[in-house]
């Protein structure tokens, strides 16, 4: 992934920080144009969209007319200080008043009554209260933008790419590629072992000349048929899973990096010492077309070969997503700056909503697509109400009976490969389920949908396992059916059972093997009518039709 994504798990004091920066910078520039105004005799502006006291707050009277002469002719220490570069502690002012307009020693003046009265040659000077008063509504403003960044505190971004590491590796092994360049693990394992079972060695191959009958029509017709689709959808379910995964952290990546260039930019922009208009480039990498990109869950489309699907991988950023670049201009006086700062952040809260929309209306559009495909196309044909040898005729048919173990042999194989490699790997996917969440971490609406979908998603993987070993040992049982009709076919069986290395299924192999219980999710299409709604799983799947529970008819 990109080396710009932000790793940090402890992202809220990196953002803190950062708003420390910009405190800091928004009080000196505070103070600057404090003090300026106060030496104008102007009106001081205590606060943007800090929380204020009803009556405002009390003061340094600046505009007494005793106290300006210190401010105008002082000259006052403060003042200067903070018109200038501010190095340094604020200095303690004397509050003296020197004139040109004193004669012996004397200095008439008007009080704030309007009385004519000698001005003093000190006063008390207040300048540095109103200066801790600026630090104080620098920081309150600080923490009205601390309260309205999104936070993404603890989300580990590296969690969700070992997930989606895991979820691709299993998809590579169901034959996934994709349409980004994406280069799957090597697939060769399991894939040149189905392919004994469907495709050219197959569902369709020369296997079915040693092979014939009503059981082996049954096996062609129902089993070995629902081979490719099961993996075609499975792959294709991984890589959107994988998508949905990308969505997420893609969110967490640009409301962390949208936070930090935001209030970068602001900081940069009070701290410049002249008055200029600068085009402060890119505030934050955006997440345009998510919904597009997302509307592609179910949309996998074939590849050459028998089995796998291709998709349109996606990564944390974004790629494949079109960028729209946003530029900042920030006017450098404080109001103008806090105008901006804030009109990106109520833009950035818009934005925020909408890429958490398109992310459920993702997992939405995933799971409806999920949800239509029947069981036969998902997790293979269900042989477990199957008898070995069937209720109908043995008449007609030919059978090799090595042919018929190598099948069971290779259905075993398979299984295993699914328990063994496929399956443990849904762990790596949901060890990144704290880090699939909002803002605040809490789950959202759709955070929970795509957890759920991914444990529903590793109950299609085990009920395939379960299934091949049911295959696997039905079609073992039927090859010793055989072998009990003819003295060649002992033979070859005898003679294959010597070197037989295939342990028995689990004990949970059948439990496996039940259809996933899907009825946790409906299908609905807002303003329908109650009819044109299928709540039956796999409902809307044509190519998904019950075949026959009999190995014979």
């Amino acid at each position: 992934m990109s080396g710009d994504i932000i790793y940090d798990t402890n992202f809220y004091a990196r953002l803190e920080a950062e708003v420390n920066g910009f405190r800091k910078a928004l009080t000196k520039r505070w103070r600057q144009e404090t003090a300026i105004a106060c030496w104008q005799n102007d009106t001081v502006k205590t606060a943007f969209h800090r929380y204020q006291a009803p009556y405002g707050e009390d003061l340094w009277d600046y505009c007494d007319p005793i106290n300006r002469l210190h401010l105008v002719y002082g000259p006052c220490e403060v003042v200067e200080w903070a018109k200038s570069d501010q190095q340094g502690g604020m200095p303690s002012c004397p509050g003296r008043i020197n004139s040109q307009q004193q004669t012996s020693g004397l200095l008439l003046t008007t009080d704030r009554y309007g009385n004519e009265v000698i001005a003093p040659s000190e006063i008390d000077c207040g300048m540095d209260s109103i200066m801790q008063s600026v630090e104080y509504w620098a920081y309150c403003e600080g923490s009205e933008v601390l309260a309205k960044l999104p936070k993404f505190d603890r989300h580990d971004q590296r969690a969700i790419e070992d997930a989606q590491q895991a979820i691709l590796a299993i998809g590579a092994a169901l034959g996934l590629q994709s349409s980004a360049g994406f280069v799957p693990a090597s697939n060769a394992d399991l894939i040149n072992k189905i392919d004994k079972l469907v495709g050219a060695s197959g569902q369709n191959g020369l296997w079915y000349q040693a092979w014939t009958g009503l059981a082996a029509d049954a096996l062609k017709d129902g089993f070995f048929a629902s081979i490719a689709p099961t993996l075609f959808n499975t792959a294709g379910i991984a890589g959107s899973i994988h998508n949905l995964y990308s969505a997420r952290g893609t969110i967490i990546q640009e409301m962390r990096s949208g936070s930090l260039k935001i209030l970068s930019d602001a900081s940069k922009a009070l701290d410049e010492t002249r008055v200029v208009t600068t085009d402060l480039n890119p505030v934050w990498q955006t997440f345009q077309g998510m919904g597009t990109a997302l509307s592609i869950a179910g949309g996998w489309v074939p590849v050459a070969g028998a089995v796998g699907a291709s998709v349109q991988l996606i990564g944390i950023m974004g790629q494949n997503f079109a960028p729209k670049i946003k530029h900042t201009v920030y006017a450098h006086d404080v109001e103008a700056v806090i105008t901006a700062l804030w009109g990106h952040l109520d833009e950035q809260a818009n934005d925020l909503f909408s890429r958490e929309n398109d992310y459920n209306n993702g997992i939405h559009s995933l799971h409806d697509t999920v949800f239509e495909i029947h069981s036969f196309n998902l997790e293979l044909y269900d042989l477990t109400e199957n008898t070995a040898t069937g209720s109908g005729s043995q008449e007609g048919f030919h059978v090799e009976v090595d042919t018929v173990l190598e099948f069971a042999d290779t259905c075993f194989e398979c299984a295993e490969f699914y328990e063994q490699r496929l399956i443990p790997k849904i762990g790596d996917v949901q060890a990144a389920d704290a880090s699939l969440a909002t803002k605040d971490g809490s789950e959202g609406p759709a955070d929970p949908k795509v957890k759920a979908l991914v444990v529903e998603y590793s109950e299609y993987l085990k009920t395939a396992c379960g299934r091949l070993y049911a295959a696997g040992e039905q079609i073992k049982a039927a090859a010793q059916a055989y072998a009990a009709t003819d003295a060649d076919a002992k033979a070859a069986f005898d003679a294959t059972m010597a070197d037989w290395d295939e342990p028995p299924a689990p004990s949970e192999a059948l439990d496996w093997a039940q259809d996933t219980d899907r009825t946790g999710w409906q299908v609905h299409i807002p303003g329908a009518p109650s009819y044109v709604n299928d709540t039956t799983p796999g409902g809307d799947d044509q190519d998904g039709q019950q075949y026959e529970t009999e190995a014979t008819r």
